[in-house]
């Protein structure tokens, strides 16, 4: 049965706020004659807001039974499984509300995808979707059957002609050993795909940039045909005077390209690859030819490029960045893509890659202990669940426990701690790159079960070593407890919440400023420009010995709706006190139920308690 997508808004809105929408994604990709390595080189930041768990697994190849069907969404199509599927290491972005377009994979065939939101079409090009469509649908089953870069296209290009696709637009990159593809999706089925040459470095926002598509060159451009029809109806495309198919400009309004939040990192980007300022969103090229090679280390100095100044006069370090890196940058990858897929050397950091190591990984070899907490199915079934108590603050979960929590500190600490970090991580990276061949090497001569073992054991060691590094950093960052007096925090009162840090022998409370004083979630839960005003202020200060050890300590209240503020309904949540203790800024957290009025901590949101 089809439904017209313009008359779906109902069930349109509800598949869109489950989409996780990523609008600060950025993909660079460097053909392998201008890397470095000899290979191609993809490199991506994934940003997303609210709670937010980035999770990584590896999940085993599996066959599949006659007639089972998969869906993903509650709202979209329902599609026929294969009878087998490959296994695939997946970065999981794991929000209540479930994210359609934020995850990445790398599959065991070695095809690496990534993808970035383009939205804001032409409200006149919108199409008919089959059952609701197709989503999140199309990464996961291109990773769950594609051999290659090419067959990823044909199997996302078959997707959209079958259901079509029921988000504005999203630009998907799609590489192996030998090839990288990116295929740029319009709602509905229309799209256009390019074979990157050799020759070529990308860098993509969000914001379709494929310009010169050249309708003759068959083997380095497709076009879904219907688009070409309807822009020449249009008068978008007059295939007589122009020659090249501008797809950028026919399917997406020239504001969304001259947007701040999608400019200011096109002129970034471009400046460091290229070394010239460009400034006019027209101009600014969907690939180039760059004059010196650029290697593993390029791409995470890109990743990680933020404006010349980033709010110096604001509170939160990241809180008026629209650059390449910024406040909602939660996952970053970088793929050395090998012709053996299993030893394809990735670098990925499991927080702000400016903030972050990258660490070593040898994606197919399983990812370290301590990087999810679900398996493969149950995370699969989870996605798109919200079961509340999956949000839950859990401390052996150290993505969120230890990097995430360290990285929002030092948002707030600022000062000499940003130097500090960018020179723990300059040393530890260099350790690492100066290893990494002969880890390959050594893995190259192993076979089978025997390499993988040594592989994964050299994932669990390398992600050891920053663990380690990273619990001793935050023990300085944060080096006074913070308690919350509280059971619960009801997310929908006005009732006062308690929050004490502890004095201590070494760490006096005396001097404690209320007006500089805020408390709530982490500032990279949130979004990228919430201000430090706008989180909740104290109504209250007390010095008083809360714990009888003789020592004094002071005491915040805070209204409980202002404190919860962003808090997923029913799970145990850390809350942050920032506040400062004769000048000196101070940050702590602790982790409490937040429940509303309908949503108690240990039950789904439909009023049922969980097994």
């Amino acid at each position: 049965m089809k439904t017209i997508f313009k008359q779906s808004i109902i069930a349109a809105a509800a598949l869109f706020a489950a989409a996780g929408t990523a609008q600060a994604c950025s993909t660079l990709i460097i053909g392998k004659a201008l890397s470095e390595t000899g290979n191609i080189i993809v490199a991506h930041n994934e940003d997303n807001g609210g709670r937010l768990f980035n999770l990584q697994h590896y999940v085993p190849s599996a066959k599949h039974k006659d007639g089972e069907m998969i869906k993903f969404e509650k709202n979209a199509a329902a599609i026929p499984q294969v009878k087998e599927t490959l296994g695939f290491y997946w970065t999981q972005t794991f929000v209540p509300d479930g994210a359609s377009f934020a995850d990445g994979f790398f599959n065991d065939a070695g095809v690496a995808i990534a993808t970035n939101w383009c939205g804001e079409i032409f409200d006149a090009d919108r199409m008919e979707v089959k059952d609701g469509g197709i989503g999140y649908g199309i990464r996961r089953i291109v990773a769950e059957r594609a051999h290659s870069a090419r067959e990823a296209v044909e199997i996302a290009t078959k997707l959209l002609e079958e259901y079509g696709y029921f988000h504005d637009g999203r630009t998907y990159t799609f590489a192996d050993a030998n090839e990288a593809w990116q295929l740029a999706i319009h709602q509905g089925n229309s799209w256009a795909a390019h074979k990157i040459a050799d020759d070529e470095v990308i860098y993509i926002p969000n914001v379709f940039t494929m310009d010169k598509v050249d309708l003759k060159d068959t083997e380095r451009w497709m076009v879904e045909p219907g688009q070409v029809e309807r822009a020449t109806k249009d008068g978008r495309f007059d295939p007589k005077k122009d020659r090249y198919f501008n797809w950028r400009k026919i399917v997406a309004p020239e504001s969304i390209r001259a947007e701040r939040w999608n400019a200011n990192r096109n002129v970034i980007a471009w400046k460091f690859l290229t070394g010239t300022e460009m400034n006019d969103p027209e101009q600014f090229p969907y690939s180039v030819k760059t004059a010196k090679k650029l290697g593993v280390k390029d791409a995470m100095t890109l990743l990680r490029l933020h404006e010349d100044t980033i709010g110096e006069e604001q509170q939160l370090y990241h809180s008026a960045s629209e650059g390449i890196c910024r406040t909602t940058s939660h996952d970053s990858i970088v793929y050395n893509l090998t012709k053996d897929p299993t030893l394809t050397e990735a670098w990925k950091t499991v927080g702000r890659p400016c903030q972050s190591v990258y660490v070593p990984l040898y994606p197919l070899a399983g990812p370290a202990k301590g990087t999810a907490f679900l398996d493969g199915a149950t995370a699969t079934k989870e996605h798109f669940a919200g079961t509340p108590a999956m949000f839950d603050f859990r401390a052996e979960f150290t993505p969120h426990s230890v990097f995430s929590a360290g990285t929002n500190a030092i948002d707030y600490l600022r000062g000499d701690e940003i130097a500090k970090r960018t020179a723990l991580i300059e040393k530890v990276e260099a350790e690492f790159l100066k290893e990494r061949s002969a880890i390959t090497a050594k893995a190259a001569k192993l076979q089978d079960e025997e390499r993988r073992a040594f592989l994964h054991d050299y994932n669990q060691k390398a992600y050891d070593k920053v663990l380690k590094l990273m619990e001793a950093e935050n023990a300085r960052l944060m080096p006074m407890k913070v308690e919350i007096l509280a059971k619960t925090v009801k997310a929908d009162a006005e009732d006062l919440v308690e929050m004490v840090l502890l004095g201590s022998k070494n760490h006096a409370v005396k001097g404690s400023n209320m007006k500089a004083t805020r408390a709530g979630m982490s500032a990279n839960q949130l979004n990228s420009t919430r201000q430090f005003s706008g989180f909740a202020p104290a109504e209250s200060m007390t010095y008083k010995d809360v714990n009888g050890d003789g020592i004094e300590d002071v005491v915040f209240a805070f209204k409980a709706k202002d404190l919860a503020k962003g808090a997923v309904p029913g799970a145990l949540m850390d809350l942050w006190l920032y506040t400062q203790v004769n000048g000196h800024r101070v940050v702590g957290f602790d982790v409490v139920p937040v429940e509303t009025k309908e949503v108690k901590t240990g039950e789904s949101r439909d009023g049922k308690h969980l097994l």
